[in-house]
């Protein structure tokens, strides 16, 4: 009988799944203002800021390879329309991604996640945009996973930038990766 072989996988106890691990969500850990200072409460920190009219806010992720590792830094800022804004980053450290596509999509996918926990924070009038750093001109490797990393952010509800215009991540968080801020 061809269900018999099926059936024995079932033969004794069914294994209990692993315990569930404690989930941090990303706007509850440790994000600093760009000078390095800590911020104790990011949700009421951004809420303020989001109180005021005009704002935007833009999240976006770059990473660097680093002997065993990759660094990767998530950075929300909140702009004040022709006045300039107020940027936060989280740093995190991994054992190194080697794939170049894992690397852009973890990036992505930090962005995409901060984004989620952010909008049940801000008023439906404040725009949010993820950026990617990636670019669509064939003759960067990156352009190779533009379409994917793009449906990735769009699928979610957000708008989304690609360099040049990606500013966000191709300029702020990679200074903040390259360790070019204050307080490091």
């Amino acid at each position: 009988m061809k269900t018999a072989a099926f059936d024995s996988v079932y033969v004794g106890s069914i294994p209990t799944p692993p315990a569930k691990k404690e989930v941090t969500k990303m706007l509850e850990k440790s994000w600093k203002t760009m000078e390095g200072q800590k911020i104790e409460d990011l949700v009421k920190t951004l809420k303020v800021l989001l109180a005021e009219p005009d704002k935007e806010v833009h999240v976006g992720s770059d990473s660097q390879q680093s002997g065993k590792f990759t660094e990767l830094v998530t950075v929300i800022v909140v702009l004040t329309k022709g006045k300039g804004g107020r940027a936060f980053y989280i740093r995190e450290k991994l054992i190194r991604i080697k794939s170049l596509r894992e690397r852009l999509m973890r990036e992505v996918w930090m962005s995409v996640n901060v984004g989620l926990e952010l909008n049940s924070h801000i008023p439906e009038t404040v725009g949010l945009t993820v950026h990617i750093d990636a670019n669509p001109n064939l003759k960067f490797k990156s352009s190779s996973h533009v379409k994917e990393l793009t449906a990735m952010v769009v699928s979610q509800g957000f708008k989304t930038l690609l360099k040049p215009n990606s500013w966000c991540a191709s300029h702020a968080a990679d200074h903040v990766v390259k360790n070019k801020v204050m307080g490091m």
